[in-house]
């Protein structure tokens, strides 16, 4: 992995499964090319299943070096957590959620996050990861 100088776009992944979430991670390791933040928005502490504020708040502010957080939800109190979380960070750190699938919208943002891409279009490249097919008709 390639040390940059640049600020790069830091990501989060929250899920109901702090596992789930650390899983995911460790497997995108492998198209991470810069160094930046990829932080679990779960409980690491302990597996719990759910998500709440404080963790998704924690994980946005240590992933945030100032380049902004790209926040990927998988559903439910997660999707309400985090633009609680968010909303709470307003002022403080520029935070986005991706309206994305959880695992191909992670590998596109991390393959993709290089210090010529600003938050906005990270978001955009992980959202058009709702366009993969993975069957195609013959």
């Amino acid at each position: 992995m390639k040390e940059n100088n640049h600020k790069l776009v830091g990501i989060v992944v929250v899920s109901h499964s702090n596992t789930l979430a650390q899983e995911i991670i460790n497997f995108v390791k492998v198209f991470k090319q810069e160094d930046f933040a990829l932080e679990n928005g779960g409980d690491v502490k302990r597996e719990v299943y759910g998500t709440n504020v404080e963790n998704v708040k924690e994980a946005i502010i240590r992933a945030d070096n100032g380049a902004g957080v790209l926040v990927f939800v998988d559903m439910g109190s997660s999707v309400f957590n985090a633009s609680k979380a968010i909303k709470e960070l307003e002022g403080q750190v520029e935070a986005k959620i991706a309206d994305a699938p959880l695992v191909e919208g992670v590998i596109s943002a991390v393959a993709a996050n290089f210090d010529e891409i600003d938050l906005d279009e990270l978001k955009m490249i992980a959202e058009d990861s709702r366009k993969f097919t993975k069957l195609k008709k013959i």
